[in-house]
């Protein structure tokens, strides 16, 4: 399931939200969180925040002249080891 940019809904870890913000300084927040928690933080191929315990991982999406960030939520079916795995071809299509 991803949440687009736009049009939310907003989604929070924490105090923390995924949707809508500037990807670049996402990931490095998302990070932070996760590497403060005791787990791995992963770099998607495209080098935004996603994390295999959490079952996540962010995208950028284009508003006009920007990107932001949305946010894709991985359900893991004994098929795959990541979330990156998880995104089906359409996920990747979104810009």
């Amino acid at each position: 399931m991803a949440v687009d940019a736009l049009c939310g809904p907003q989604v929070l870890l924490d105090s923390l939200g995924l949707v809508g913000q500037v990807p670049s300084e996402l990931t490095e927040q998302v990070f932070d969180y996760v590497t403060e928690r005791g787990m791995s933080p992963t770099p998607s191929v495209e080098g935004d925040a996603a994390s295999d315990e959490l079952g996540f991982m962010l995208r950028a999406q284009r508003a006009g002249d920007v990107l932001l960030s949305r946010v894709f939520f991985a359900k893991f079916e004994g098929w795959s080891d990541t979330v990156h795995d998880c995104v089906p071809t359409t996920g990747w299509r979104v810009r």
